[in-house]
């Protein structure tokens, strides 16, 4: 019997807004503290989260370049390539020839004197012995607060851009017994640095270029700086000269592009020249008379700079890309750009007026949402796909089988198909009867970016974005057809069907309650609250109980006995937001910047915290099998967890 002739539904929820930005995960924002109606959580000693197992593969965000050997930041990992160039072709090749994994993300790389220097962005400078290659050690580590976003050495010290706490000094003289010894607060939130001598150049977002006097490392001092409209991102130093790269603001007033600068009189840098960009870029290498910049969103890809006059910079060549860079290294006449959720790529720089491709390596993208299947692991990962992974070993997860999409936000598998949010492209439907070959059988574009969804009788139900709700009847897999929806007003992050109610996550506007049949969708009742930050971003439903991540407005329990007016019965305060929720038994796991909390309901109206489990980025998406909870942490990859007994 198709879905229309099964579903007759009674919930809506219409109380709508505009489209609203993903929540941030910086610290200054959030609660410090987890309450209830204003009361403090009192939390249990009786169980335990622990991590089982991870897929610890991400997002490209930096690389370094030492002898025949690359080495990547991929999500929480460090991949080692071994670069050959010959043979049959003239193009370098690369394979991999082993992988180190770390806690948090890798986000910059810097190799010196046989040591690789990690900046791990979940808190911690990472030493790494290279001087064989193929088993790289960990040799010391120096643990700081999280948001360590770049790495440059000079001489006995490591120099580190670490957000909200400004420059971070860290004596290396002894490699295995790495030891802080400076720091220097700033303004905004910092995101790259340069040490050229006896000055450190720092630059962040709302601080411009900012010059440091590090001829003493234990006492830094600032001695000059130049403010910048944008979003100042990353910066070299070469010759005399700072050059540069800014982000333009969401506000958007054209202020990213290179900058380039004298800094010859340290105490006053002197701007010389501006290179429009439309977007801007994150990174910058100078090698020569050319500066190598890592563009975004619309400057995509890697833009060549002539800049043998600093104060006359001309644009030569560039290769295009419909993703992202982060970064970029030099070595020899190639460029290793690192791609973000595509992937590193080795640019030929032989013709700088048109530089080419010479390989491309696929790797992870962000972890969003996912679904498992007795041992097997359905990921939505981002740009990269549908990925399946073997985890019947949650502590050594192998990849079966590869398929990919535009950009993967969920995934819900019911037999022999996979149902994929994929972001713009809308609904894809996959058949993973052979999960090797996954292979894709039937689509449907949807008017909104389809953020997550959920399967019940032959219906997909989509939070669509600014699209709302999308109802799409698959009883035909190959011919997926939407028979209801409705246009709501918020901004559709997730969706839970249960029994003949279907409620939605709309972002500002709160849970909205659904009735569907053939003929639409109709509302029938809504929550909301004036709560400060209130957004509604995941909801999962259980017995006379709606539970709601509602981004840092924490966590609504409401009582849906009658789904015409929902009463919210009690409230928790999550540190850094909650967008993600699950619900188990007695269990609600809420997922969001502080990772995964632990919360006992077996009285829904007193929540009783248990644990906390650090997460190395945004605990995205939370989903259940028996006693194993799985956690799409973005750019981290997929967290395994289970629950240990009592502990002492």
């Amino acid at each position: 019997m198709s879905a229309r002739c099964l579903i007759s539904l009674f919930g809506v929820l219409a109380l709508s807004v505009t489209a609203s930005v993903l929540l941030a995960a910086d610290a200054e924002n959030s609660p410090d503290s987890s309450e209830i109606s204003g009361v403090a959580v009192p939390e249990t000693e009786v169980e335990s989260l622990e991590l089982l197992g991870r897929w610890y593969k991400g997002p490209v965000y930096g690389s370094a370049v030492a002898g025949d050997h690359i080495y990547l930041g991929s999500g929480g990992a460090v991949q080692v390539m071994k670069i050959e160039v010959g043979g049959a072709s003239s193009s370098p090749q690369w394979t991999e020839v082993a992988t180190l994994k770390t806690f948090g993300i890798v986000r910059d790389l810097e190799a010196k004197g046989g040591n690789l220097y990690v900046a791990d962005d979940g808190g911690a400078l990472r030493i790494v012995d290279i001087s064989n290659p193929a088993s790289p050690r960990e040799r010391g580590h120096v643990d700081l607060p999280q948001f360590v976003r770049a790495v440059s050495l000079a001489g006995d010290y490591a120099y580190l851009a670490t957000g909200w706490q400004g420059l971070t000094i860290i004596d290396v003289s002894n490699p295995d017994q790495p030891r802080l010894v400076g720091s220097l607060k700033s303004v905004g939130y910092i995101t790259d640095v340069h040490v050229d001598g006896s000055i450190a150049l720092v630059v962040g977002h709302k601080s411009g270029l900012r010059i440091v006097d590090v001829s003493d490392p234990l006492n830094p001092t600032e001695i000059g700086h130049h403010d910048m409209p944008g979003h100042a991102h990353g910066v070299y130093a070469s010759d005399g000269n700072a050059y540069v790269v800014s982000l333009d603001p969401p506000e958007g007033n054209g202020s990213g592009g290179l900058t380039t600068f004298d800094i010859s009189t340290p105490a006053n840098p002197t701007q010389l020249a501006f290179e429009p960009l439309i977007y801007g870029a994150e990174r910058v290498w100078v090698e020569g008379s050319h500066a190598y910049v890592a563009g975004v969103a619309n400057d995509a890809g890697l833009i060549i700079v002539d800049v043998s006059s600093p104060s006359d910079p001309l644009r030569l060549g560039s290769y295009t890309s419909p993703t992202c860079s982060e970064s970029v290294t030099i070595a020899g006449s190639f460029a290793y750009l690192s791609h973000g959720d595509q992937g590193p790529e080795i640019i030929d720089l032989s013709q700088p007026l048109k530089p080419t491709v010479s390989q491309h390596v696929d790797t992870a993208g962000h972890v969003r949402g996912g679904d498992v299947v007795g041992t097997v692991a359905y990921v939505a990962n981002g740009y990269t796909g549908l990925r399946i992974l073997d985890v019947s070993n949650p502590a050594d997860v192998e990849e079966v089988g590869y398929l990919k999409t535009y950009r993967a936000t969920d995934v819900e598998v019911n037999g022999a198909y996979a149902y994929v949010a994929d972001d713009w492209a809308g609904l894809k439907v996959i058949d993973v009867s052979d999960p090797s070959r996954p292979r894709e059988v039937g689509k449907i574009d949807t008017p909104g970016y389809a953020e997550g969804l959920a399967f019940a009788d032959d219906v997909v139900f989509i939070a669509d974005g600014d699209g709302g709700l999308r109802v799409i009847d698959v009883s035909n897999p190959e011919g997926p057809s939407e028979f209801a929806q409705s246009d709501t007003d918020g901004y559709a992050y997730d969706v839970a069907v249960d029994g003949d109610l279907v409620y939605l996550a709309d972002g500002n506007s709160g849970m909205k309650v659904f009735a569907v049949s053939g003929s639409g969708a109709a509302e029938i009742g809504h929550f909301i609250t004036e709560r400060r930050s209130f957004q509604a971003r995941a909801v999962d439903v259980s017995g006379r109980y709606a539970y709601l991540a509602a981004g840092y407005a924490g966590v609504s329990v409401v009582n849906i006995s009658d789904p015409r007016y929902p009463v919210e019965v009690a409230h928790v305060d999550v540190p850094r937001g909650a967008r993600s929720i699950k619900v188990s038994g007695t269990r609600l796991y809420v997922g969001g910047g502080a990772g995964v909390i632990v919360l006992d309901i077996s009285d829904p109206q007193a929540p009783l915290k248990i644990d906390n489990q650090q997460t190395p980025a945004v605990a995205d998406r939370i989903w259940l099998s028996d006693s194993t909870v799985y956690v799409a942490a973005r750019e981290a990859g997929l967290m395994i967890m289970g629950m240990e007994g009592p502990t002492d």
